[in-house]
């Protein structure tokens, strides 16, 4: 019988890329309270721990702790905070994973989250209105992140809808719209940080789905999908390839490609019977390796 733990490495390893990242931001929340509950039963400050994760605005403040660029967007200290984050992650990602790669909402996420607090600690020192704040404001939260991932699938594919409770069916531009008109509207008030981070967020985004609908490439991670145009009907369309290139340098057939997906479904299942009889750790590293790319 598989523990609890071979079966939480289980369901990451089996997970997209959505699920991945939202493990991740569950994980890093569990630690962050299990480490205040024991700082709290030794009297420690336990709130270093935060300090240390979180984005100061201050750039005297970043210079000593340059990783918070990227820690910030794992860290939630609310609940609520964390589970409606994780919810839109878990909707937009599925969404972008329809027209998208794993790596590119990995890609995604991080760079909008990076623009998001690139935007804030810019917007913290430039505008006088959080001069005062400036020194003792960070931010955190995986919001900026999440934003970049809606606005990407908003603009490459506005007319596409999402069922809202109380509402109903909302074309995804309207919904990216009325966002980002929230974060504008909110520039002045008690979450002027938040805010700046998700208008970073959203333009991250949007230029990714730009980019995108125009065929091009940002030319991040060796993203550019080659393909080619071809004249259908009087009208240009770009074709990219179905599958990728097999041995000698030929395109596979679609023979081949069923084979070659039957014979690695096969090898999972196999590994997955073995998992559910001894357990994870009598996986071979060549079968974790495995596993971790079929769910990717």
């Amino acid at each position: 019988m598989a523990s609890l733990w071979d079966n939480i490495k289980l369901k990451y390893l089996q997970g997209n890329m959505a699920t991945k990242l939202i493990f991740i931001n569950v994980g890093v929340f569990l630690f962050i309270k299990l480490f205040g509950v024991f700082c709290r039963l030794f009297q420690y400050d336990g709130g270093q721990l935060l300090l240390m994760l979180q984005l100061p605005a201050a750039w005297d403040q970043i210079l000593q702790k340059p990783w918070t660029f990227l820690s910030y967007m794992f860290v939630h200290l609310g609940f609520f905070h964390l589970l409606f984050n994780m919810i839109w992650l878990y909707v937009f990602g599925l969404y972008f994973l329809r027209w998208f790669k794993s790596r590119q909402l990995l890609m995604v996420y991080l760079l909008g989250g990076l623009t998001g607090g690139l935007f804030y600690v810019l917007a913290y020192n430039f505008f006088p209105i959080y001069n005062a704040a400036v020194e003792h404001t960070v931010l955190m939260g995986a919001s900026a992140s999440v934003l970049a991932l809606t606005l990407a699938v908003a603009f490459y594919r506005p007319n596409e809808s999402l069922m809202l409770m109380f509402i109903g069916q909302v074309k995804l531009k309207w919904l990216a719209i009325a966002m980002v008109v929230i974060d504008l509207l909110s520039l002045a008030g008690d979450n002027a940080g938040g805010s700046l981070a998700h208008l970073g967020g959203a333009l991250f985004g949007l230029l990714f789905g730009f980019f995108s609908r125009e065929n091009l490439s940002l030319n991040f991670f060796a993203l550019k999908n080659k393909g080619f145009r071809v004249k259908v009907g009087g009208r240009t369309k770009y074709h990219r390839p179905r599958y990728e290139k097999a041995n000698r340098g030929r395109p596979e057939s679609d023979q081949e490609y069923r084979d070659r997906k039957k014979r690695e479904e096969d090898h999972r299942d196999a590994i997955l019977d073995k998992i559910k009889q001894s357990g994870y750790e009598s996986l071979s590293e060549k079968e974790k390796q495995f596993l971790f790319k079929s769910g990717q």
